[in-house]
């Protein structure tokens, strides 16, 4: 009883481990995904007028900016989606009070970006790294399944004849 005890846990322990690794897959392709066709929509999105609030603090790269729509003042320190931080370019120093254009989202007022477009390659070598987790996710489940379901029938057989 100990031995199948073992065996189950060490079963558990892999396929958790598979469940994991195939989720992660799942949510990490989604979010690419998402963010790509963020990143592909920005260059056509609205184009306002924002003004330069100041730099960030923990990150003196960033900065902080406003802009209005339809009456509304929204405030962000988005400068591109994810992917296209993969892209070269060459980064302004914008000053505090300078006014700049910024991309914003027609459907979500308060999604804005500096600088539009994402990184093709990027998005590829993401997917296909969301797309090996997943694979071998779902094969290392289906094979933990099967080598235990194995081992619990070799352990009944090994009960049976004793």
């Amino acid at each position: 009883m100990h031995e199948t005890l073992k065996s189950r846990s060490d079963v558990t322990v892999v396929l958790i481990f598979f469940v994991c690794l195939a989720l992660a897959g799942i949510l990490a392709g989604s979010f690419f995904v998402r963010d790509y066709a963020r990143a592909r929509a920005s260059i056509s999105w609205l184009a306002v007028d924002g003004v330069v609030l100041s730099r960030l603090d923990h990150e003196p790269t960033q900065l902080r900016y406003a802009y209005s729509v339809d009456g509304r003042t929204y405030e962000s320190s988005r400068e591109r989606v994810f992917n296209a931080q993969f892209l070269q370019s060459e980064s302004r120093n914008y000053l505090p009070g300078e006014i700049i254009t910024i991309f914003v989202d027609p459907q979500n007022h308060s999604f804005s970006v500096v600088e539009t477009g994402g990184a093709s390659v990027a998005f590829v070598f993401f997917s296909l790294v969301s797309g090996i987790c997943i694979f071998f996710g779902v094969g290392g489940i289906v094979w933990t399944l099967s080598e235990g379901a194995a081992e619990e029938i070799r352990m009944a057989a090994d009960g049976a004849y004793q």
